[in-house]
């Protein structure tokens, strides 16, 4: 009997406890003490058949700004721009902060600029964005790298064609292009078919490692994955030190040439991001943040970012293009008249007179939004969202993908409409990909960038028809962290 009692006064203060720290927070779907709301988000994963539905029935149930419990830990959802602005525009500096998940901090150990925070992050993030800037991102030298690279690439499909078609797997065609790109600013060469192979292991090893990371693993404690998910757990801890090692192998063997004095750089001739970076060692040997294993964890970052969100949104907009040919027609027909009969290369001077095309851009981030989940953010003390008390200890974000499919902002969300942003010009600002805020990605320009003038200038040069029938619009991996396109072949046809 006192046993019973006993149960039934914790299970009562738990339920009281969980009550009260819930009138403290947006409101959100009834949680439960130690596993909040974790069945019946399980139950709507089910029912809705993936995160992005899921988000958005709760956003219809409770508003733009409402809490899910994941376990003991609350997480504040924003599916609405201005309040995302408010937040992390103009209060930027109470939520500079990323939430580590449990299992990358075990994995980096607080290296990197992408799961880090402080001091070490702030530095890495200034020498970043300053050597890009420094090696032409936001400007003309910017633009005739990406040119360069993807007359290369045509080049190469120009000689496979057979009666002025070539077939191309668009996933690797892609891959290549950009992985070129963002490699020649890592490292200072770009892929050919003497060295294609090693970046498509990697690439490979990428997808494989992506398929199996589960939103889950952005919340569950580390020894929670050790003792019920060991298999999965010593997997993803096995992949991720072989990617590290296979991404870097370059780098830390220029390092380690650089140490021994057997490779030398010109200061005055910076080439890449990594000579960049073994200036900054060499200036302070004993420093915490210009060391072999931030260098290592650094090229991994700057490869995800610069290479899995531009490939992921070009290979989307083809599968777009391919399901609404009317819109390549409207393109094709504005960047005829912009170059004058294709007599010169789209430019990025160009965007001005190209709203289709910069309204089509916008309509084609919407529908990729690669993030199925927002990576959050910490709250370190009370505040006020949009009228809503908002505890200390929660985690916030901006749901991109929910935020993109407001029904609400963008009318029937599903339909691939370019021309929505030309009926209301301010409606542009609401497609923010690249997220928000003090966090947002570092290639943002160079991903915009490359968006437009790949797919201005393959629009030039190409016609496009499916090959093997049309490539599915529906999301691969819709429970996953990130999403994937469909792998699908395309005709390139010369004009």
């Amino acid at each position: 009997m006192f046993l019973l009692l006993l149960i039934v006064s914790i299970v009562a203060w738990l339920t009281a406890r969980q009550y009260l720290k819930s009138k403290r927070l947006p409101p959100g779907p009834t949680s439960l003490p130690l596993i909040g709301n974790l069945h019946q988000i399980g139950y709507q994963l089910w029912k809705t058949g993936g995160i992005v539905p899921t988000l958005n029935h709760y956003r219809k149930q409770h508003g733009d700004v409402f809490t899910l419990w994941l376990g003991p830990i609350p997480h504040v959802n924003i599916t609405d721009y201005e309040i995302s602005h408010e937040v992390f525009v103009k209060n930027a500096t109470k939520y500079a902060d990323k939430h580590i998940p449990p299992l990358f901090d075990f994995i980096r150990q607080g290296n990197g600029v992408f799961f880090s925070n402080g001091d070490k992050c702030q530095e890495l993030r200034r020498f970043s964005m300053l050597t890009m800037r420094n090696m032409g991102m936001g400007r003309d030298l910017m633009e005739e790298k990406i040119m360069a690279e993807l007359n290369a690439r045509c080049s190469e499909l120009d000689v496979k064609s057979v009666n002025g078609t070539a077939v191309e797997t668009v996933n690797v065609f892609f891959d290549l292009t950009v992985g070129s790109i963002i490699n020649n600013m890592l490292m200072g060469f770009r892929f050919d078919e003497r060295n294609k192979n090693r970046f498509l292991t990697f690439k490979h090893m990428v997808d494989k490692s992506m398929e199996k990371f589960s939103a889950t693993y952005l919340v569950l404690p580390v020894w929670i994955l050790k003792k019920f998910f060991s298999k999965s757990f010593d997997e993803l801890i096995s992949d991720n030190f072989k990617l590290l090692d296979y991404v870097s192998e370059d780098a830390v063997k220029r390092s380690r040439d650089y140490i021994k004095g057997t490779y030398d750089i010109d200061p005055e001739n910076v080439g890449d991001i990594v000579d960049a970076f073994l200036l900054k060692m060499k200036q302070d040997p004993k420093s915490e943040v210009y060391n072999e294993e931030n260098l290592k964890m650094l090229m991994l970052d700057l490869w995800i970012t610069g290479q899995e969100t531009t490939t992921m949104t070009l290979t989307s907009a083809f599968i777009r293009f391919l399901n609404n040919p009317d819109v390549m027609d409207k393109l094709r027909k504005e960047l005829m008249k912009v170059t004058n009969g294709a007599s010169r290369h789209l430019s990025l001077k160009d965007k001005n007179e190209t709203p289709y095309l910069n309204a089509t851009l916008a309509e084609v981030q919407r529908h990729a939004s690669i993030l199925n989940v927002n990576f959050w953010r910490l709250n370190k003390e009370p505040t006020v969202i949009e009228g809503h008390p908002v505890d200390a200890g929660c985690l916030i974000a901006a749901q991109l993908s929910a935020l993109h499919t407001n029904e609400k902002v963008f009318e029937d969300p599903g339909k691939f409409e370019p021309e929505r942003f030309l009926k209301n010009e301010n409606l542009i600002q609401q497609v923010i990909p690249f997220g928000i805020g003090k966090r947002s990605c570092l290639g943002e320009a160079l991903a915009r960038a490359e968006l437009y003038l790949i797919i201005g200038n393959l629009l030039l040069r190409y016609n496009f028809k499916p090959h093997g029938g049309l490539p599915p619009t529906k999301e691969v991996l819709p429970f996953t962290m990130a999403k994937r396109c469909a792998v699908y072949e395309m005709e390139f046809i010369k004009i």
